[in-house]
């Protein structure tokens, strides 16, 4: 076992910059019918946890605990092999009927084919400590955990990619593809910070079908942590986003990341009323999410207007919202996660918000859904790599079951 090892943070001036610009265009204007006026929405000045793509804030280590890291060298090429690989990978060799027992058993075999030091790169205790390392921001800024996916053998990668379809299930794993291949796309303007290649692995606690550990995999725009055998069942904290929006990769296939959860949201928050909107507007600005990395817990006072009041179409819509982020993992999951969130009970204590701006399409275009355990937020922010086009930013958590529940108080 080791533990997290922080690193010294590599600043970049082209970085600061670019973040530098995209702060500065913080726009707070609403294309709703909504009637707060643009007073309210500057009350408390502009909100969120992380700052924008490719710096920590104040210089400091930002969006996660750890500092930058020294990237690995690449031996495989991880955005082509990514799109050779097959939907649904080869799991023969561990079949089962219990999706826990299959993935410790998939886990065990991608350690198997490891070198002697990647085995040991791989391998964490189950600590809170440990937990926490995940961002949103590129690894040159916040080390990640575990090993990186640049570094393994196509073997070691493809047998990798056998574990992700399993646990992310398949949409999980669509999204998880995607935003990689986005970093690809982002490779171009800056190979040093961005690529597909630059993504990591890690086990907290040994790979068990009895025993509890997380499956973590992370990189930029990206983390999620996958609790097993933990107090409750769980995949978050779960962070994604992209940038570009839309992009065609070298194999010549046309994506779109985020899209599926952006209509969603969007289809839901404009299905509101003026006066519903107008109950639904929070009064403070948001720059990006609030309870991303390194806040863990840090959750408000509810505000917004709650889902038990709205139309039954209204809130068929806040369903499948909700569903947008919950439908990326495995079915067995999902489906108790959403028999708790979707519960009339459950309903009935859900709020939806949003700020800055409805039509999801500018700086602090902001909304959220906030529920006695489901938490998700979804924000828009001026571009880093492109500043002429914003990109999303979304976080999904659960206020019982982050990590598994394995650290609540």
């Amino acid at each position: 076992m080791k533990k997290n090892i922080t690193f010294t943070l590599t600043c970049m001036t082209l970085v600061l910059g670019l973040v530098l610009g995209a702060c500065s265009n913080n726009s707070n204007s609403s294309d709703t019918a909504a009637t707060a006026s643009s007073s309210d929405m500057q009350t408390g000045g502009a909100q969120g946890g992380t700052p924008p793509d490719g710096t920590p804030p104040g210089g400091g280590n930002g969006g996660g605990p750890g500092g930058g890291a020294d990237i690995p060298e690449s031996v495989t090429d991880v955005a082509a092999i990514i799109e050779e690989v097959d939907a649904t990978a080869d799991t023969s060799a561990c079949s089962s009927d219990d999706t826990t027992v299959q993935i410790a058993c998939l886990a065990n075999a991608f350690k198997e084919t490891l070198t002697d030091e990647q085995a040991e790169e791989v391998q964490y205790e189950l600590t809170e400590e440990n937990a926490e390392v995940w961002s949103n921001l590129p690894v040159n800024a916040v080390e990640r955990n575990g090993v990186m996916l640049g570094s393994l053998s196509e073997d070691s990668l493809k047998a990798f990619f056998a574990l992700a379809q399993t646990a992310l299930g398949e949409s999980g794993y669509e999204t998880f593809k995607e935003v990689v291949l986005a970093d690809n796309n982002l490779n171009s303007v800056n190979s040093g910070m961005w690529s597909s290649d630059y993504y990591f692995v890690a086990f907290l606690g040994e790979p068990s079908d009895t025993s509890a550990w997380i499956l973590q995999i992370g990189g930029h725009h990206y983390a999620s942590n996958l609790s097993y055998n933990t107090q409750v069942t769980s995949a978050t904290p779960t962070f994604t986003g992209t940038e570009p929006l839309t992009y065609t990769s070298d194999g010549g296939v046309t994506y779109a990341p985020l899209q599926g959860r952006r209509d969603a949201m969007y289809g839901m928050i404009n299905s509101l009323t003026d006066t519903q909107l107008e109950e639904a507007q929070l009064s403070k600005s948001f720059d990006d999410v609030l309870v991303g990395p390194g806040e863990d817990g840090a959750f408000p006072t509810s505000e917004g207007i709650t889902v038990s009041e709205l139309t039954d179409e209204q809130q068929e819509l806040v369903k499948a919202a909700i569903e947008a982020w919950v439908k990326d993992t495995n079915d067995e999951v999902s489906e108790e996660l959403l028999s708790s969130y979707l519960s009339a009970e459950a309903l009935s204590q859900t709020k939806i918000s949003w700020s800055g701006s409805t039509s999801l399409d500018e700086h602090g275009s902001y909304v959220r859904i906030d529920g006695p355990r489901v938490w998700i937020e979804f924000i828009c922010q001026t571009g880093v790599a492109y500043q002429d086009q914003i990109h999303y930013h979304t976080v999904w958590r659960d206020k019982e079951a982050d990590y598994g529940g394995s650290f609540s108080s």
